[in-house]
């Protein structure tokens, strides 16, 4: 058979599919059943593609139509091809399919609260969100957010400055005492101005400026300057510190709820009411209409308030 201009152009699934068929059936009315085709309708075919490849595939001098060694050859690809554009349409379908993951930053383990009020949600479930955490300073979260690493960020004041910045308070706190298991038998609740006559431990200054400084005002303001004896980069170590004795510590209370130290115990502030509440915020920049980051922050502004 002469060469064909057109050797090397893909050739359509169908004739290949037919091909294959010729091959396992031997008889062209059979295989063109496996393709809803008549006998004449697949003979035309396989001669087709026989000259568009510029090869003779099968032998119908027998009384069955056998391969020729080209076709043998043939026909072992074809089965791969196919295979393949399977196998890369299965993997599309199930891209496709898979449920968008969407990147939440957290400046610390405090946040996690209203993450799982979140995830929790009956909405949130339904759109089959995974989310994907980021857990690092606000610094690197703000540039986590402005690179589309994240879609989400959730902080404690202060907060960054930004036009394009948008944010939501989704969650408050009062504020409890963390005192070391040896001085929780002593009482059951805990006041400012017994703390502050106690080595103290909080935050750094520099993670937290606000409530590292909001704590001292809060102890100052009894008269008495307190000694800070540590500080920690988060609520777990501030915790933590407690446990080992190393001092007490004024903790948001939906914080020391979640994190349960050996050694540290959680007891009622007297003064909590009078204190300003702890927050949670949620940022995000805009995203386009229709895409799942806008969806997750449309739930984020709608459920968490």
């Amino acid at each position: 058979m002469a060469d064909n201009p057109k050797a090397g152009t893909p050739l359509p699934a169908e004739s290949l599919a037919l091909a294959i068929a010729l091959a396992d059936t031997g008889d062209l009315g059979d295989a063109g059943a496996t393709l809803g085709i008549g006998k004449r309708t697949a003979a035309a075919r396989i001669a087709q593609l026989e000259r568009e490849i510029g090869v003779v595939l099968f032998d119908h001098g027998g009384k069955a139509v056998s391969l020729t060694r080209a076709g043998e050859v043939f026909i072992a690809e074809a089965r791969l091809s196919l295979a393949a554009a399977a196998r890369a349409a299965r993997l599309a379908r199930d891209v496709a399919e898979r449920a968008e993951a969407i990147g939440i930053g957290v400046t610390d383990d405090a946040m996690l609260g209203p993450l799982a009020e979140l995830f929790a949600d009956p909405a949130w479930i339904e759109a089959g969100f995974q989310p994907r955490l980021l857990h690092a300073p606000l610094d690197a979260q703000m540039a986590a957010l402005a690179e589309g690493e994240v879609v989400l960020v959730f902080a404690a004041p202060p907060l960054p400055a930004h036009p394009r910045i948008q944010h939501r308070q989704v969650a408050t706190s009062r504020w409890s005492a963390v005192v070391p298991d040896a001085e929780a038998r002593l009482r059951k609740t805990a006041s400012l101005s017994n703390l502050a006559r106690k080595p103290l431990v909080t935050l750094e200054s520099e993670r937290a400026a606000l409530a590292h400084d909001g704590v001292l005002a809060a102890l100052q303001a009894t008269g008495t300057l307190p000694h800070v004896a540590q500080v920690a980069e988060n609520w777990a170590g501030v915790i933590a510190m407690v446990a080992l004795g190393l001092g007490s510590a004024l903790v948001p209370s939906i914080v020391a709820k979640r994190v349960a130290v050996a050694g540290a115990t959680v007891l009622p502030l007297v003064e909590a009411e009078d204190l300003p509440p702890w927050t949670i915020s949620c940022l995000w920049l805009p995203q386009p209409t229709g895409t799942a980051a806008a969806e997750a922050i449309t739930l984020v502004k709608t459920r968490l308030k």
